[in-house]
């Protein structure tokens, strides 16, 4: 019920919003994001196993509302593909989160109205696990906290934005019985790519 509440609301907000526009393909614009990311899988328990961080890579559409020059709602679906394991004790070597559909909730606030300026991000993160099979790590869907930084750069009919985002997970993620609790953390660097407002 709660979903169908929140669903409604945002449909209602969304609809009051694109009714008020003037000029709808301005306020209303989408794209693609490409990215690094360095995942940060934590473990509350280091005596039952130990964990190896490492790079991967991320890929998206996003899409972006314009609600005044300065503040926009950003909707996105990004793939991340991560290179955590896990060893336990026995020796056994295990993915961690190995690919994460992530859906994203930002809030944009840009610190100067126009073309070329610094933005911050802020907005919650649904990370549902996709990658399965053997010698993965059994875990359930994750719910993150996201900040970042940013810097609008107008070329053209486009939006260049690169994009430096921490990602707070919030929730404990592992389904094992053998493991306590996994905290999983995420930095990433992300070039956006998408139309001008």
């Amino acid at each position: 019920m709660k979903k169908f509440v929140l669903t409604l609301a945002i449909s209602l907000m969304v609809s009051v919003t694109f009714g008020q526009c003037e000029n709808r393909s301005k306020r209303f614009t989408k794209g693609i994001d490409i990215g690094v990311n360095h995942a940060q899988a934590l473990l509350e328990n280091n005596s039952v196993a130990t964990i190896q961080n490492g790079r991967g890579f991320r890929v998206g559409i996003i899409s972006s509302l314009m609600l005044t020059q300065r503040f926009y709602i950003e909707p996105k679906a990004e793939l991340s593909f991560n290179t955590s394991t896990l060893t336990n004790v026995n020796g056994d070597r295990f993915k961690v989160n190995p690919i994460d559909l992530e859906l994203i909730g930002h809030i944009r606030f840009k610190l100067r109205k126009g073309g070329l300026s610094p933005y911050v991000i802020a907005g919650p993160n649904v990370r549902i696990p996709l990658g399965t099979g053997n010698f993965t790590l059994p875990t359930r869907q994750d719910i993150a906290i996201d900040i970042g930084v940013g810097l609008d750069v107008p070329l053209f009919k486009w939006r260049i934005a690169p994009e430096f985002r921490y990602s707070y997970g919030i929730k404990n993620i592992t389904e094992s019985n053998a493991i306590s609790d996994i905290r999983f953390h995420n930095i990433s660097l992300i070039l956006n790519l998408a139309g001008r407002h």
